[in-house]
């Protein structure tokens, strides 16, 4: 039903190790050893560099000269603020300016850009006029790069295609947690685990893809952007508290608690639209109250969890334990990066590993939850159905009860006359009523096909459903009434699927049978089921479809319960007859 743990691990990580190995060679910094010392208003400066105070919209001048070879572009990040470049007083670039962007953005949205650069003799005096943004006091004077576009463009994926990719790769694993919980939710709900982690890698993948300056040399939608990156840095906790309050079975006030983060983070994402929509406040700006609750949110999360784990025992917050904690702390490990350690690395980076862990992590589990949720599912029908054969068991027993009154009765007055029939020398006749009381004695019949309980109610009730439908029914079980670590409900899942399906495809043959074996020894049971059928729909790798309505899961079921209890199963179809055969280990 799911991927085995392994298999997924291994997946994900060859796909980043691939990333790795097969990225493009790093090329030596295209800036160096052709562009002077920077000047900022007369002063010499080093980039990057943030100047601070400022009131909005301060004029500031930056100047070098640069040697460039013919082809040769400039690489410039422009953060939140207008800018003009002259080379040799000549425009060569404008972003920015009033008009070019929505009027409720208030400041231009980040843009990276690629620029050629005239093809002159000599050195050329390279002059930028930023204008500082309008929602910050400071603003943030980005490294120009010089050099072939080949050059800088192997620059900045050696910097940043990590990032691009792994924002790729979670939208695309975003988009398949949809399907997967579009076709598991139709049988079970508890596919909705896997729609809450899709939506949760698409905010992630949102938000990284908006932030990655490779992005935006490789994509002029610099608006889209800022809108992709802000609005997913603001929802992405929000499925994960969701996913939480909804699945991992937590106590009333966990989930209070959680459904209210959640709820604080929904209604601090509106409020940041209205503002932005508004003009009073950009993304930009309201996104510090983010940096506090989001990762706060993640921690409140963790801690719930460990609450649970450790003080009331709760199973399933204790498997998402690990990733959640990793989560959070990567979160923290990010925001301090942000305002404290400013190490050289990718915005983002520590959480993009956070998220590694976790997806990978609760992909895992999540496909193990849903396959025991599939199974309960099927247990808790079997037993609605053993408690409809139950009643009709009780039913038939007392029908058997009444007959056995009316044949004791009649027992008796063909005795009498046998008797007198007897006594007056008719024997012959006394002989033929005796043959007619004994012909209605055996009709009687007891319904014992073996000594579990359960096990035989359920073959006794698929069994005259299969009479019913003038199919010949052979089944003989050798099943005690203890079968040790197996439960009496899984073995009755077991027994009633085989026959279910048996019945179900010996419709429309023309000499239907069903034959039934089982085996009990050295700790193992074996059980064989040999049917007749009409057709059977195949699976390219073997496996079989159900040709039931809203079927599809009896066989899947058979062979899980199967590999839950140390055995295996195998299905054949072959010259009209089905063939299974399922072995579990008892010990």
């Amino acid at each position: 039903m799911v991927l085995p743990p392994v298999c997924i691990a291994a997946l994900i990580a060859a796909l980043f190790v691939a990333a790795w190995l097969f990225q493009p060679e790093r090329q030596p910094a295209p800036v160096t050893e052709r562009v002077s010392e920077w000047r900022l208003d007369g002063e010499t400066v080093a980039l990057p560099l943030t100047v601070r105070p400022l009131p909005p919209r301060t004029p500031l001048t930056l100047t070098a000269e640069v040697r460039p070879e013919k082809g040769d572009y400039l690489y410039f990040k422009m953060v939140y603020a207008p800018l003009r470049v002259y080379a040799n007083s000549v425009l060569i670039f404008e972003y920015g300016q009033p008009g070019s962007y929505p009027d409720f953005l208030l400041d231009p949205p980040t843009k990276t850009a690629l620029i050629p650069l005239p093809d002159t003799a000599g050195p050329v005096t390279l002059r930028m006029e930023y204008l500082s943004p309008a929602q910050r006091n400071s603003i943030a004077l980005h490294p120009v790069l010089l050099g072939t576009s080949e050059a800088i463009l192997m620059e900045l994926i050696g910097q940043m295609g990590f990032s691009l990719f792994f924002s790729f790769a979670l939208l695309a694993l975003g988009l398949l947690l949809f399907l997967i919980s579009l076709v598991v939710t139709r049988f079970e709900a508890a596919g909705a685990a896997f729609f809450w982690l899709g939506l949760f890698c698409v905010c992630v993948g949102c938000w990284v893809l908006g932030e990655c300056n490779l992005t935006g040399v490789l994509v002029d939608a610099p608006v889209f952007l800022y809108l992709m990156a802000f609005l997913g840095l603001f929802t992405m906790a929000i499925p994960i508290l969701k996913f939480g309050c909804a699945m991992l079975d937590l106590r009333r006030d966990s989930r209070r608690l959680l459904h209210g983060m959640a709820l604080t983070l929904e209604i601090c994402t509106g409020a940041a639209i209205l503002l932005q929509l508004s003009g009073i406040a950009a993304f930009s700006k309201t996104m510090y109250l983010f940096h506090v609750i989001a990762p706060l949110s993640l921690c409140v999360f963790a801690a719930v969890l460990i609450r649970e784990s450790a003080w009331y025992q709760n199973r399933i917050a204790r498997r998402f334990l690990v990733p959640t904690a990793a989560l959070a702390v990567f979160a923290l490990l990010e925001v301090g990066n942000y305002y404290l350690f400013c190490l050289p690395v990718q915005k983002s980076f520590f959480f993009q590993l956070g998220v590694l862990v976790f997806v990978v992590v609760a992909g895992v589990i999540c496909g193990y939850f849903v396959r025991d949720a599939f199974l309960l599912q099927a247990q808790n029908g079997m037993m609605s159905r053993q408690v409809e054969i139950q009643r009709e068991q009780y039913r038939l027993l007392l029908e058997t009860e009444e007959h056995r009154k009316k044949l004791r009765h009649s027992v008796k007055h063909h005795l009498a006359a046998i008797r007198v029939l007897l006594v007056n020398g008719e024997r012959d006749t006394a002989l033929v009523d005796l043959n007619t009381m004994l012909e209605e004695l055996s009709a009687e019949v007891s319904g014992r096909l073996c000594d579990n309980p359960l096990v035989n109610a359920t073959a006794v009730h698929y069994q005259a459903m299969a009479r019913q439908t003038g199919t010949a029914v052979d089944i003989l079980l050798d099943i005690p009434e203890d079968i040790g670590r197996i439960s009496d409900s899984e073995l009755c899942v077991m027994i009633g699927d085989m026959l279910e399906n048996a019945v179900t495809a010996c419709r429309g043959v023309d000499r239907p049978f069903i034959k039934m074996r089982s085996r009990c020894a050295d700790g193992i049971l074996t059980v064989t089921l040999d049917n007749s059928y009409s057709h059977v729909r195949q699976n390219a790798d073997g496996s079989f479809r159900s040709t039931r309505e809203g079927g599809g899961l009896g066989l899947r079921i058979i062979a899980a319960l199967a590999e839950k209890h140390g055995g295996g199963s195998r299905f054949e179809a072959k010259d009209g007859v089905f063939y299974s055969s399922v072995y579990l280990r008892l010990m």
